[in-house]
């Protein structure tokens, strides 16, 4: 077994770990609407205030 096959059993686990015991509908799609959500707000904020027009994404006026 190489270095790559010691990482993947590695990564398979702690995946299964994390997630193998979660409450998929109550816990991680929730959770990830949030964040998506919060990605979004933030993003809108930034095209559209401040920051939009230092970078010049939006015009002065």
């Amino acid at each position: 077994m190489n270095f790559a096959d010691n990482w993947a059993r590695f990564f398979v686990v702690i995946t299964f770990l994390t997630f193998g015991e979660a409450q998929i509908i109550g816990g991680i799609v929730s959770n990830l609407i949030a964040f998506g959500l919060f990605l979004g707000a933030i993003g809108y904020f930034a095209l559209t205030g401040k920051m939009a027009e230092m970078f010049g994404w939006k015009n002065k006026k």
